[in-house]
């Protein structure tokens, strides 16, 4: 006969990583509405800590191991574990470029976009830092995606380059971004002239119809961009010229008004 500790584990499997609100939920569809977190802890959870079938990531959070695996030689999903830090938020910046496979390299650090007043401490769990970036709008450019048995937040394609273009410390700098952003198909330039007016930001027309123009020449997944949108973007482009980078010199681009660093576009040669 299959105990209720045995039921638990077997659903909480099927997730790989939960948190305590989703190890709730499955323990009151076994055991019944009635139960206290206290008791589910203490009753279920400490003991398949102790059985070595669930392991702390850090508090309310837990990998799940199958019966033949050993927390040393498991390897976390990164991804399935940054979606149970809150229950609002999305994933972005770099950590969106990995998800949609074109990330020029993989990087030990997650973003986690958060509100301001749902910030969390950063944390690392085997090797890998979890840091939250404060954002203000959740919603806007925002998918939600099926992965696995869960459902992930991630910015979309249209709100990842641009925010990759905006913040781009969190893209790993102008380089990895670049050679990033050159592997990044499918986007869809209409919503990216819809989603760069709601950042406010006169200096990301710029940067965006500069780095679009600039991945036109280099990349087969840029090269259907058609003149009339770069066109629309040119309209945004004040008199007063502006720094790529802000502080770092270098070669006026007449179309965008723009001082890029001479040194830049060497970047995507041979990509």
């Amino acid at each position: 006969m299959t105990t209720k500790i045995e039921k638990l584990y077997t659903t909480l499997l099927a997730r790989k990583v939960v948190n305590f609100d989703e190890i709730m939920e499955s323990a009151r569809n076994i055991i019944g509405d009635h139960v206290e977190r206290r008791y589910i802890y203490r009753k279920y959870v400490d003991r398949l800590i102790d059985k070595g079938k669930l392991h702390r990531v850090r508090r309310g959070i837990y990998v799940v191991l199958s019966p033949i695996e050993e927390i040393e030689k498991h390897v976390a999903d990164k991804f399935l574990i940054a979606s149970k830090v809150r229950n609002r938020y999305f994933l972005g910046f770099h950590t969106a470029l990995e998800f949609y496979g074109c990330s020029y390299s993989h990087h030990k650090e997650v973003y986690i976009c958060v509100r301001e007043e749902d910030r969390f401490d950063p944390f690392e769990f085997q090797g890998v830092k979890f840091r939250p970036v404060f954002i203000r709008d959740l919603d806007m450019g925002v998918e939600k995606k099926m992965y696995g048995k869960d459902m992930l937040w991630i910015s979309s394609k249209e709100r990842t380059f641009i925010d990759c273009i905006d913040r781009v410390d969190y893209a790993g700098g102008w380089e990895e971004s670049l050679k990033s952003l050159v592997g990044l198909g499918g986007l869809d330039f209409k919503k990216i002239l819809q989603l760069v007016p709601e950042y406010e930001k006169e200096i990301l027309y710029r940067r965006v119809g500069y780095i679009l123009e600039l991945l036109k020449e280099h990349s087969q997944f840029y090269e259907h961009l058609e003149g009339d949108f770069l066109d629309e973007l040119e309209k945004h482009v004040t008199e007063q010229p502006r720094y790529l980078i802000q502080g770092k010199s270098g070669s006026l681009n007449q179309r965008w008004n723009l001082y890029v660093p001479d040194d830049l576009e060497e970047i995507l040669r041979g990509i």
